[in-house]
């Protein structure tokens, strides 16, 4: 699409408020364009941090053992009557970025998990806090949530939005400029010369209320050619244009290649703020733009330093609030599993899950259900095993053989 400049002698006269109206438009255009740019980043990193925490499994141990009843479908199945899992961890991480306290999950009388959209936290120092106004999707609970009632999550670095928003306030004025420098050097640029014939010919008054208004027929003619005739001639189709005797058009376009603008300068200053929010989130920034080369490598890093930390956030405060210090201690407790968040070829694992099962940490169930396939229900499956070429060093001391 191109863009005219004309410059003209004389011609159209534009109503002030209508020139303020435009100008306010693509100052409302730029902002919400900038801002957008900003969301693209920050949402893709939401996104990411979600998914993959949602690909996570919640185990819930009883003395130890694995068990799997009431909490545990609630963890990984469903959390609340209205969302999933993978709906209630999205908006959990949303909130953990976007609020300025922290995510807070509340629980109901009847035992559903809900994440508030807005609260008012009063903080103690020898008594439990408080959470007042307590509200979720538009209700708004009259009751008051203490902190053994209620999961509080905060990131790190509280002050990640807030560093993010401050880079973001030089990089949006170079994206804005990068824009503007694009349609700048790449617009159509035109000068309309309007010759004394021009005005010989139509510089009179029509009626006594253009002669008030100061219009003569060339305003007129000039404001049809701006107004309709042009918007054919600056059409992607063919086109032609008349023009009156008297006017002419010089194009004034940058015709130099090598000067002309392209929109990778925009992609390159869109994506030095993906990696700056890349960078606060403590995510590769490869993986975020979607890069396949090292993938293994980077999604190490990404589970290193941006995944534990916050799952580890998340188990304390699941394992604090929802057993007291006595079950707790004899091995009721909820563990994250990462397990399931790498992609992998059975054949890659072969040969790991063969040793696994050799030296008697796995049963076939437990490489089973790591496989992600249904269990076997046979006692023998959950046995295990040992081969005969391991044995205790002291009998390897003695040096022979004993019954």
């Amino acid at each position: 699409m191109f863009d005219a400049f004309l410059s003209l002698g004389t011609g159209s006269k534009k109503n002030s408020f209508e020139a303020r109206k435009e100008r306010a438009n693509f100052l409302i255009e730029e902002l919400t364009a900038n801002i957008f740019f900003k969301q693209l980043a920050v949402q893709t990193s939401v996104n990411l941090i979600a998914k993959t925490l949602a690909r996570c499994e919640f185990k819930t141990f009883e003395k130890g053992k694995v068990q799997k009843g009431e909490l545990y479908y609630s963890l990984n199945i469903q959390p609340n009557q209205n969302q999933s899992k993978t709906a209630f961890l999205n908006d959990l991480v949303s909130q953990l970025v976007y609020s300025d306290e922290g995510a807070l999950v509340v629980q109901t009388d009847d035992m559903q998990l809900l994440v508030a959209d807005a609260y008012q936290r009063n903080k103690h120092a020898v008594v439990p806090n408080s959470y007042e106004f307590v509200e979720v999707n538009s209700y708004t609970f009259k009751r008051i949530f203490f902190e053994k009632d209620v999961l509080f999550l905060e990131l790190n670095n509280k002050q990640i939005r807030t560093t993010i928003d401050g880079l973001y306030d030089s990089y949006g004025k170079l994206i804005s400029g990068s824009i503007k420098n694009y349609n700048r050097k790449n617009a159509r640029k035109l000068v309309l010369k309007i010759g004394a014939l021009f005005d010989q010919e139509f510089g009179k008054y029509e009626n006594d209320e253009d002669e008030a208004n100061d219009v003569t027929e060339g305003d007129k003619r000039i404001d049809d050619l701006m107004n309709n005739r042009f918007k054919n001639f600056f059409a992607e189709g063919d086109s032609v244009v008349t023009l009156e005797e008297g006017l002419g058009l010089d194009d004034f376009s940058n015709s130099d290649t090598k000067n002309q603008s392209t929109s990778r300068d925009i992609r390159a200053a869109v994506d030095d703020v993906i990696d700056l929010v890349a960078m606060a989130f403590h995510i590769p920034r490869g993986l975020l733009k979607g890069d396949v080369a090292d993938i293994g490598q980077m999604t190490n890093n990404f589970l290193t330093f941006c995944i534990n930390p916050i799952i580890e956030q998340i188990e304390n405060e699941l394992n604090r609030k929802m057993f007291t210090k006595e079950e707790y201690l004899a091995g009721n407790r909820i563990k994250i599993s990462t397990d399931r968040i790498k992609s992998f070829d059975l054949k890659d694992v072969a040969g790991s899950m063969e040793v696994f099962v050799r030296i008697g940490a796995f049963s076939v169930n437990d490489v089973l259900e790591f496989l992600g396939k249904e269990r076997i229900d046979e006692a023998w499956a959950d046995e295990h095993i040992i081969t005969k070429n391991y044995a205790e060093i002291e009998k390897y001391l003695k040096g022979g053989d004993e019954e």
